[in-house]
């Protein structure tokens, strides 16, 4: 496997440390978004975006022309891909619609031959391609609708959509989901019912057997595939106390043994097998990356070892390959770049750089990452992220608090925001509050009616750990979030006016009542029972953490941002935190294009979001 080791030094080898890249190249579109290989092992698909579109290419690999595209016209983006057969795949395809910026997914499918045809649109939601069974795929729809809840049942269908179709089985529950094994027998089944709770089923000798009630257990666990010999399935499984764990459950017996684990975190992402069907291992680690397998005698696994001692400090992972396992494609991820992918011969070890997703963005030029850890002021450990800019302290520093705020986390990988502000002069922190996800479910329900509370003390505790700690200018700093982290952002104005110097908010829900009347969460009976446990629903003690309400505490310059068609958090919460601005003469900047929703789809929008972002950093905190 020598070669392995070489091709990678050779694409990793590190230059002179360069003038760090410009706004416009941070935002600019990937050269390629995706790539993939068919299971013959002749082809690749490809992602390629332009201006106003995403078109998909094959290209055939003996002589790496391209053979055939999908190119769906003006404002119409290609948003995945995969491959039904060694000369078939299916793209999904998203639309722009009147004046708004963001896309919306078509719900059908479009076929896309090697030999040049375009094939009928595909109706039905795919659950598995059957790869080795060319001429169908395994499909569910909704075979009723009973009090707007939709029953679905498996079936298989030809990927020409003609024929007629084999029903397979039904779903022991209504808007459930499935997972079948490689051979397309469908083992589990599993939904969130309208209390957003948790039921999964496993299929044994042709009845629907009950796993896991998360009204009894109290945790949820989700199918996440199954062995290659077909005996077993694979959880990822929450635990009442401590971090998840991934465990394996026997077909014949039903037994569940705990795979693989960790006494503080949770698994980061999967290491999944050459066919794409069975989870292998777990990566841990953070910024050194280290793959637990499940079966350290799986035949993948020293190839693994090998592609991650290749790549030290990235996960390189294999994320297509032929169904003879001797061609794979490796996508190779970093903390300072992005994706690049690779060709690798499993025989000889040859491996050949395919494509960097964007060769301007090199890690040569970007800062390095590293972790922290601390505790809080009531004893909680914390970690989080710190990337510092190149040159002496103290620094001036930016709070990046992530959105969710719940089943989300911040980690070590490549991040085009952090990355910006470094190479900008600026030091950047991000920190897994109490209610991020990564640490169990314990850990993120930690965060449950603790908005403005014990999570913005934990935003608090980060900072002036920082500052004690990190070389951090405690009189240049600025917090700026998104989502939730808008919401952070005000709040930490508010409730520690001396601390920051400026604060960015986009698109926070800055009145909390606000949540329960405007935006699509309270919506559903799901949505508004997630915010009743997540926020309570005392209104007079929401209003006491909304920063609507306490904006005269506000000392710090204030940029507000908002898509002013945003569904998930109203404009309502712009206007009333307007409104409480404009009452006491308080100002600040804004920025509000009409035509965008939750995240900002326009180059131009995006650019003047960032561009004002930035010279509104350096107002306040360039020396």
């Amino acid at each position: 496997m020598k070669h392995i080791f070489l091709a990678a030094c050779l694409a990793f080898a590190g230059m002179a440390r360069a003038e760090g890249p410009a706004l416009g190249e941070f935002l600019k579109a990937a050269q390629y978004e995706s790539m993939s290989l068919s299971p013959g092992g002749d082809y690749l698909a490809a992602r390629v975006p332009f201006e106003d579109r995403t078109v998909l290419v094959i290209v055939r690999r003996s002589d790496m022309h391209v053979i055939n595209r999908l190119d769906p016209g003006k404002d119409g983006f290609v948003d995945s891909e995969f491959w039904v057969s060694d000369t078939r795949l299916f793209a999904s395809i998203s639309m722009k619609f009147g004046t708004l910026e963001q896309p919306y997914q078509l719900s059908s499918l479009q076929a896309l031959d090697v030999d040049g045809r375009r094939g009928k649109a595909f109706w039905g939601n795919v659950i598995d391609p059957l790869v080795d069974d060319p001429e169908y795929v395994l499909t569910s729809d909704c075979r009723k609708v009973v009090k707007e809840e939709c029953w679905t049942r498996v079936r298989k269908v030809r990927t020409d959509g003609l024929g007629k179709r084999e029903e397979v089985v039904d779903a022991p529950v209504p808007n459930a989901g499935f997972l079948a094994d490689r051979a397309g027998t469908v083992r589990f089944s599993w939904n969130w019912d309208k209390d957003d709770r948790q039921q999964v089923f496993l299929l044994r000798d042709g009845r629907w057997e009950l796993i896991n009630d998360e009204n009894a257990s109290g945790i949820e666990t989700t199918p996440i595939g199954t062995s290659y010999d077909r005996k077993y399935g694979f959880l990822w499984s929450e635990r009442k106390s401590g971090p998840d764990v991934i465990e394996r459950v026997d077909f014949a017996s039903g037994a569940r043994t705990v795979v693989v684990s960790d006494d503080r975190v949770d698994p980061e992402t999967l290491v999944w097998s050459f066919d794409g069907h069975e989870p292998i291992g777990a990566v841990y680690g953070g910024l050194k990356p280290e793959i637990r397998f499940f079966d350290a005698g799986h035949q993948h696994a020293a190839l693994m070892r090998e592609l991650m001692a290749a790549f030290p400090g990235a996960v390189a992972r294999v994320t297509s390959a032929s169904r003879n396992g001797r061609t794979a494609l490796v996508t190779v991820s970093s903390a300072t770049e992005p994706d690049s992918f690779y060709l690798l011969d499993t025989t000889s070890g040859d491996l050949k750089l395919l494509a960097r997703s964007r060769p301007w963005l090199r890690g040569s030029a970007m800062r390095p990452t590293q972790p922290v850890e601390f505790a809080a002021r009531d004893g909680v450990r914390l970690n989080g992220w710190l990337t510092l800019p190149q040159g002496p302290g103290p620094f001036p520093l930016v709070l990046l608090p992530h959105g969710g705020p719940f089943g989300v986390s911040d980690s070590w990988s490549y991040n085009d925001q952090v990355q910006m502000l470094a190479t900008h002069g600026y030091a950047v922190l991000r920190v897994n509050y109490r209610g991020s996800s990564g640490r169990g479910r314990v850990f993120e329900e930690l965060g449950y009616r603790q908005w403005g509370r014990a999570m913005q003390d934990d935003l608090t505790d980060a900072t002036r750990w920082s500052i004690a700690n990190a070389g951090i200018d405690p009189s240049r700093i600025c917090i700026w979030g998104e989502s939730y982290g808008g919401y952070a952002a005000l709040m930490g104005a508010v409730r520690e006016p001396e601390l920051y110097r400026c604060v960015i908010g986009m698109a926070g829900p800055y009145d909390l009542p606000t949540l329960y009347r405007w935006g699509d969460t309270q919506r559903s009976r799901a949505g508004r029972n997630f915010l009743g446990r997540a926020l309570g629903d005392d209104m007079a003690q929401l209003r006491e953490n909304s920063p609507t309400t306490h904006a005269g505490r506000i000392k710090a310059d204030i940029m507000l941002v908002q898509g002013m068609r945003d569904r998930r958090v109203s404009p309502e919460h712009l206007r009333a935190m307007r409104r409480a601005l404009d009452a006491i003469g308080k100002p600040y900047r804004g920025f509000f294009p009409s035509d965008e929703t939750h995240g900002f789809y326009d180059e131009k929008n995006r650019t003047t979001y960032y561009q004002s972002a930035l010279d509104f950093l350096d107002k306040n905190l360039k020396r």
